[in-house]
């Protein structure tokens, strides 16, 4: 029993120690990372008829909120708080485009004025922000 005792306390220091820890913020390489699955879950919806099902648009959604989600985390220093301020709203400016009009165009089976948004603006808006986790470094 003393045994089992002792087991049950060194697992729950284990457990307060691991709460305590700091959780590490994200880093722009962890964005710049992150966008290329959010690419080719859509590329992979748009090129193919038989993934747009609620799979696929789910991967798609989650790859994008992912991304969300680190840009929130970033920490930059106060003279690299522009740089983020315009990667956020290239965020955002992605993100409604996909939601609003990408997804829907892939959905309706029309595909190429989706490929146009995808490879134009979209793909534009995505270099936009790669360039800029490259300077938030």
């Amino acid at each position: 029993m003393l045994r089992s005792v002792k087991s049950w306390r060194s697992l729950a220091l284990c457990f307060s120690l691991a709460l305590a820890l700091p959780v590490a913020a994200a880093t722009s390489a962890d964005v710049k990372a992150a966008i290329g699955p959010v690419r080719d879950s859509l590329m992979t919806m748009l090129k193919n008829a038989d993934k747009r099902g609620p799979d696929q648009q789910a991967l798609v959604k989650s790859s994008a909120d992912k991304v969300s989600n680190l840009i929130k985390e970033l920490n930059v220093a106060a003279d690299k708080k522009a740089k983020l301020d315009e990667m956020k709203k290239s965020w955002a400016d992605f993100n409604k485009v996909r939601e609003a009009q990408v997804v829907p165009l892939i959905i309706a089976g029309n595909t190429a004025d989706a490929e146009k948004l995808v490879t134009g603006e979209q793909k534009e808006r995505l270099m936009t922000i790669i360039k800029l986790c490259d300077e938030l470094k």
